[in-house]
């Protein structure tokens, strides 16, 4: 009777979801035209990572949704040239992403699972400024090609409720602002509630 089948807690249907978290950023590689052949290398700090999507369970074991996510991450410093200066400022992103799931279903209320999505986000340099330079903080953005592929866990509370704990590894394509090309990507992980109807 304490047994839990995949049949008792399937969940097919369309469902909500709600997801918190944290974004570690990867260090970017960013070049000017107007400084040709000059790497600049900037690090980020840990930050916040929100999301929320519906979808649709098909279940087998297959689901389906849209999210909108967001991140954002203060600058910390730049190395140009082997030398570091501080920066301020803070690079924050917001994305339309297409999510595909598929769902390893089993006799537990635990159910592992893989993803990956596709979509678009914007992108945003915010009050970017060289500490000490002198110079006045500038901000740009620039909407790109963005993508993001991950697994986790989920736990059945109930036939309708499950909590997630997951990773994403998610990406754009090189943002361009002004003159200035940057990659773009974090490690990101989320705890999140899945609500079925």
């Amino acid at each position: 009777m304490l047994s839990v089948s995949t049949l008792s807690y399937s969940a097919e249907g369309p469902y909500v979801s709600g997801n918190l978290g944290l974004a570690i950023p990867s260090d970017s590689n960013m070049t000017d035209s107007t400084l040709p052949g000059i790497t600049v290398d900037v690090e980020s700090d840990t930050g916040l990572a929100l999301g929320a999507a519906a979808g649709y369970d098909f279940g087998n074991n297959i689901r389906v949704e849209g999210e909108v996510a967001y991140q954002k991450n203060d600058v910390d410093k730049a190395s140009l040239l082997g030398v570091d200066v501080g920066l301020t400022g803070n690079i924050s992103s917001l994305a339309f992403l297409l999510n595909g799931y598929y769902d390893f279903a089993n006799d537990s209320a635990f159910t592992p699972f893989v993803s990956a999505g596709l979509g678009v986000a914007k992108v945003e340099a915010n009050d970017f400024h060289v500490v000490g330079s002198g110079f006045p903080s500038s901000s740009a953005d620039d909407t790109v090609f963005a993508y993001q592929v991950g697994a986790g866990v989920g736990y059945a509370v109930n036939k309708k409720v499950s909590i997630d704990v997951k990773y994403r590894y998610f990406a754009t394509s090189d943002p361009d602002f002004d003159t200035t090309n940057a990659e773009y990507s974090s490690n990101n992980f989320y705890v999140g509630v899945r609500d079925n109807f």
